[in-house]
This record gives C-alpha cells, structure tokens and sequence, in this order.
C-alpha cells in the first residue's frame, strides 16, 4: 500500500514541532505526523507521504520551505507550493487550493506510482483528496477534526453574525466543502463517538456511509509513566532530565510553596479553552489554593501585545483573574515550552507530586492531553462534552465534568487531590489501559481493517489513466489549447483567422480543443459556421461530456466516471421549486450529466445563490455548481467541470498541466484557468474573473487583446509560440 496524506497549513516538521504557536497548530499537526510514521512501519504499507504548503517566508524557520523531508523508513513530509510563499492561516488558502490539487498530482504521477487511498485531514485537504482521489481512481479518505457547522454556531452564539464569518474565517465554503466530502468519501474517520454522533449531526450522511471511530494514538516513547525516574532513570534520554530541570526552574519563579501539588493545564490561548473557569474555580477556592499550586501553560508568546487579538484578550484575562483572586506565589504562566520534551515532563512533574491535569475547554473533539496526562500517570479532570467523556470511561484514568458549573469543577479537583486512593487507582488505570486502547499501534491496526476494506470492495469508476484509445495524435503533442468559445475563441474574425494559422503552423505540437457550457449539437454547428475543423478535443456541457477528434469519439469512461453518487432526481427536488429558478427549457440544456436553470429578477444572485447552496447541501448529493452571467446556474456530477475534464485529459494523455494553456472570459472558465495551467484571461473577461486577479496566481494571465487576440497573446506570453506579428500582418493583408 502507498498511503497519501494531506495537511495543508505548512508548519509541519519531523522535529521541533511548534505546538500551539497560533489557531492552526494544534493536536492535528503531531496527529497526522505520528499516523504517518507508524502506518509507514507495518510490513503492509510500501510508503506514506504527508503533504503540506511549502513555506518561504523570514518570520518562521527554513524547516518549513525544504521540499521533500525524511520522517523515516519508507515515510516523507512532502513540500509543495500553494499560493503566495509567505505563512497564511488556514482561512486564506481556499483560494490556492486547486493549485495544491494539481502540483500533487503532478508530483505523483513524476513519482511513477499510484496512491492506494489518498487521506485529507481538515476541509481544506478533504477538498484536495477528494479531486486527487477522483483522478487517479483510488478511495477518499475524510477527517474533519473540526467542522464549520459547529464552529459557525458557536461563533453566532458569541455575537458574529454569519456574513462575519464568513468574511474572516471563510465559514460558507468550508461548510459546502465539507459536505462534499461527506457525498463523496468512501471512510470517514472520527476520534470519538461524540465527533461522529453530534458534531456531524446536522450535515446531510446517507443511510451506509463508512463511518469509522478510530481514536488517535499516543507516543508512549515520549509519554512514559512518571515513576520511571525512580525505577530505571539511567534509561530515559538526557532531554527529557533536561526539560524536567528546566520546568522546574520555570515553575519555581512563580510557586512560593513548590512542594505542593501541581494543578496543570496546557492549552491555546482560545476563548473556546474556557481557561479562564479554572482560574475563577482555583481562585474562589481557598482549599484548592492551600493543597495544591496552579500552573496554566496558554500557548508560546513572547509579547502579548503582538499576538492576535483574541489571543491578547484571553491572556490579559488571565493576568486580570490572577491579579483580582490575589494568585501570586500560588499561580504560574510561564511563557514558553516544548511539545517535543518539556509537554511529557510536565505531566510528569504534576504526577510526582500527585497533582492533576484539568482540560476546562467548552468542548474537546478528541482530548489528546487528557490521553497524554494518563499515558504518564497524571489523573484528570475534564470536560465531560466531547472526547474527555470516552477517554474517562474508557481508561478510568479521570473525571469528566460539566465545565460551566463551577461547583463540579471543583469538587471534582478536590477529589483527586484528597481522595488518595481515587488518585492512585485513575493514575495506574491510566498507565496501563492507554497502551491497551490508545496506542499507536492499535490505532493502525484498526486504520489498515478499515482501508483494506475499501481498497478491496469493486472500484466505483473506470480509471482516469486507463490504456489510450485513440491513437497517436494525443500521445505525440507536447502542447495543448483549450478554450472557451463564446467570447473568447469567436467575437474578432481577423485574430481568429490569425489564430487559426498559428495552430495550423504548429499542428504537430499542440493540440487544439474547445470547451463550451454548449451541447455538442451547438458546438458543432458554430464551429462549422466559423470553418473550424482540426479539434482534437471537445469538452461540452460545462464540463459533463467530452469527445474526441472530427469523429466525435465519446471519451470512453468520462460517463462512469461522472455517474458516481450523481443522483439527479435529488437536485430536481431540491431545487424545481425554488420561485426564482426555472429549468432552460431548450431540449439541449439538460443532458444526463447536467441540470440547468436560470435565475430570474426577484432576488440578486448573492441572496439567491446561498439559498440554492443550502438547499443542495440538504441533499447529499456530490455536485459542482456552476454559476456564470450572472444568471446561468448549471449544476453537474462533482467530477464535472472544464477544468477537472482537463485534468482527466492531462492524467490520461500525460500533458503536463503546465503545457496546457487555457482561455476564457467568464465565470464557467473558473476552474480551467486555476490551478497549474498556462490560464489566459482574454480582455473582454467578465467581472466574475476579476478575482482571478486579486488571487495572485502566477499561471493566470489577463490578455490586453479581446477574444482570439487575447489568446495569442496569452500563447505567447506562456512561450507556447513565438511572437504572431508576423502571421497578423499576412492574414489581414
């Protein structure tokens, strides 16, 4: 097996892993690491690679720009370029993310093997498996670690309205995203039951979607028992002693009675961490404050004032609560440590001392430190919404709580800590039944069952990279156009006549195709007005059929491929009644794979279009939806569009997609002229591509020339073809 995974953010490295240097680093990042390297060591996987953005940029380290790192035998972390080279949290990469999909694709098909399954971890990657999955024929593995429609909830819950959300954390998308996925994985991967029973609730699942619980694994190399200092300390890496001096030291500038026990929390400086319940409970609790210290570890900062603003706003909170129940001597927040050794001493630390770990997050989707803390003999108290409560059960190693009552709070800290007895039976159940349930080891044991299932079950699709069917001509160019027709290919009859002869002058190495929201029928008879003729390619229907050559050859399994999880009657459904839509009405508007409609004026398309989303994601079924003029709505298979045709063409007939150049003017070219094709923008564009533009993709050129003109000139922008000046001044002799 040759396992992919996908990560997108870009501050991934094998070591010194920067946990909890802002939103985007969190568990996620050693998750995906640790799973990679020890599916990479079962004697049945050939290769795991992780991919992740490559990042240049002076503000983080040059680990992060290396293209290709070693995480071990058979394991790499996989650099690729997305966007511009500077950091961007997660938020501002949906614009590049089609550029990710074809540099992975491309870097797979350099590496000459096809993925056995390709796995997407958060919205962003699942968007990045799924197309990759989809052109190389192989199952789509999802993890959402955490969701939008939740997320969206709490925000609006906290004051947002939906369009600010949307504005700054690019809400709508990541939720339409993620229900694709959902339409289209074939195995969902969660870490609890609450993931998969409540924070998927309200997303559209058909009745037999592959749901698996598999709960992440724990280092147990990093993550041993506390009294392994007493027993076998010769053992233990020099590191770890060094951290355990150095948190030692960290803690003492604060505590004035360091021999008490340690009440220890390690968390992002988040609102949603709730830190701040703790400190209230610590503080109004002059028990709590005479057995034992506190010690809250938020994240890494070196000025609060040049953190972000919620963050600033969490830990100035944190000092105002110190300062208002009078904590000095009693409570620490240092400001720096590391996840690599300092994070496993600390557990250790508190547990030598017989103190607690307390996780007082609204919500835990997981709850690694609650796994970590009992890997080394730390009991817990934690959150009983989300993970925690699974862990709690399951290892009997701490105690889940409502966090927003107090009184719970603190008494179930006070238990812990004076129960000795309780203490001792949750620290050995901890140490003992987390290398039974949460190992690593067990973990990929349950991971390969669940992926041996779907690799080995009937491929849904014929593959994208089956044996050619047509014959030489495609295997022969080195190049290719594709372009729009309307308003691009036609509206200027000399620089068409100009860009005729140029591809007749290099027949022999570029090809030459049309893509068209147009019928084949329609297609057909405005190339003949116009005496086009050598069409090596047409992709019509916005994306949903495509033929070959002057004979019209269907692309032999371009239909299977679409037909997967395309289920019409449901659009219909969903969509006929809507009072602003109407279905086209000519016979050659709606095809098998491709529905269209018109909206009308009662409602501009920004009020109307979030509704058609919302009713379509209702639905469950895998879609693209393609929305041009201003008016024209086609929705098709979600493997359906001119650029995934393109892609499929690129895979099959081996075109980089560098080497292929496409041209359009408006919003129904949007995904062909993405990504890391030679994109030509001719000048008389429509509005809808100005974003193309604000993008600042380098493979999107905007044409000065309208029409033919604009591909000429995009042609030789790219060094398709030399300077056509000369052509010009013949034809229009």
């Amino acid at each position: 097996m040759y396992i992919q995974l996908i990560s997108l953010h870009g501050l991934i490295r094998g070591s010194h892993i920067e946990m909890g240097r802002d939103a985007d680093t969190g568990g996620q990042v050693r998750y995906v690491l640790e799973l990679a390297q020890n599916l990479a060591a079962l004697p049945e996987v050939d290769g795991v690679d992780l991919f992740t953005r490559r990042i240049k940029d002076k503000r983080v380290s040059t680990d992060y720009s290396e293209p290709i790192e070693e995480l071990g035998p058979n394991c790499r972390l996989i650099r690729l370029p997305c966007g511009p080279g500077r950091y961007l949290r997660k938020e501002r990469l949906w614009p590049y993310v089609d550029e990710f999909v074809d540099a992975m694709i491309t870097f797979t098909r350099r590496e000459g093997r096809s993925p056995t399954l390709v796995h997407g971890h958060y919205a962003d990657a699942g968007y990045i498996a799924k197309e990759v999955a989809s052109v190389f024929d192989v199952p789509f593995v999802f993890t959402g670690h955490s969701l939008g429609k939740p997320k969206l909830a709490y925000l609006m819950d906290e004051g947002w309205t939906r369009e600010d959300a949307d504005k700054e954390l690019a809400m709508d998308r990541r939720i339409q995203v993620e229900q694709d996925c959902l339409s289209v994985a074939d195995l969902v991967i969660t870490s609890t039951r609450h993931e998969r029973d409540q924070q998927y609730a309200e997303y559209f699942k058909e009745e037999d979607l592959n749901f698996r619980v598999i709960p992440p694994g724990t280092d147990l190399d990093r993550f041993f028992p506390y009294y392994d200092y007493e027993l076998s300390s010769n053992n233990i890496d020099e590191q770890f002693k060094q951290a355990r001096m150095r948190m030692r030291r960290e803690l003492n500038r604060f505590h004035f009675s360091p021999d008490k026990p340690m009440i220890l929390a390690l968390c992002r400086p988040d609102r949603r961490k709730n830190i701040n319940a703790l400190i209230s409970a610590y503080g109004e609790s002059k028990e709590l404050q005479a057995i034992a210290n506190l010690a809250v570890f938020a994240g890494i900062r070196e000025d609060i004032e040049s953190m972000p603003e919620n963050e600033q706003k969490v830990l100035t909170d944190m000092l105002m609560a110190m300062d208002r129940y009078d904590l000095y001597g009693k409570m620490a927040i240092p400001k720096n440590h590391s996840s690599e050794f300092d994070v496993p001493e600390l557990y250790r630390l508190a547990a030598s001392e017989r103190g607690i770990f307390v996780n007082s997050a609204f919500i835990e989707l997981f709850g690694l430190t609650s796994i970590e803390s009992s890997a080394t003999g730390l009991p817990f108290v934690a959150t009983q919404e989300g993970g925690p409560q699974d862990i709690a059960e399951n290892c009997k190693s701490g105690i889940a709580v409502d966090v927003t009552d107090s009184k719970a709070l603190t008494d179930a800290m006070l238990t812990l800590l004076t129960d000795h007895e309780k203490w001792d039976e949750c620290s050995a159940n901890g140490v003992n039944l987390v290398r039974q349930l949460y190992s690593w080891e067990t973990h990929c044991q349950h991971y390969i069952e669940a992926i041996r299932e779907i690799v080995s079950s009937p491929s849904r699709t014929p593959s994208a990279v089956g044996k050619p069917a047509v014959g030489p001509r495609m295997i022969n160019v080195e190049r290719m156009l594709i372009t729009d027709i309307d308003n691009t290919l036609l509206g200027d009859d000399q620089a068409l006549a100009q860009l005729k002869q140029v591809l007749k002058e290099n027949r022999s190495r570029i090809g030459f195709g049309v893509a068209s929201g147009r019928a084949l029928e329609l297609i057909d008879d405005v190339l003949d007005k116009h005496g086009i003729h050598d069409i090596d390619v047409i992709i019509g229907s916005v994306g949903a059929e495509m033929y070959y050559g002057p004979d019209r050859i269907p692309v032999k399994g371009w239909g299977a491929h679409l037909r997967s999880r395309w289920k019409p009657e449901r659009v219909h459904a969903a969509l006929d009644g809507l009072p602003f839509l109407h279905l086209q009405p000519e016979a050659h508007s709606q095809r098998e794979f491709k529905i269209s409609y018109s909206l009308d004026d009662a409602l501009p398309p920004k009020e109307a279009l979030p509704l058609i989303r919302d009713a379509l994601s209702q639905t469950g079924v895998a879609h693209s939806l393609i929305f041009s003029h201003g008016r024209f709505l086609d929705i098709l298979p979600h493997r359906a569009s001119k650029g995934k045709a393109i892609r499929y063409l690129s895979s099959k007939w081996n075109i980089p997609l560098t080497n292929i150049a496409t041209a359009g003017d408006s919003g129904n070219d949007m995904d062909m002229l993405t990504g890391e094709t030679a994109g030509i923008v001719v000048g008389n564009y429509d509005p809808e591509l100005e974003k193309l533009r604000e993008s600042k993709s380098s493979r999107v050129y905007f044409a000065q020339a309208h029409c033919a003109g604009g591909i000429l000139e995009g042609l030789e922008h790219y060094g398709f073809i030399g300077s056509p000046s000369a052509t010009l001044r013949a034809v229009g002799a």
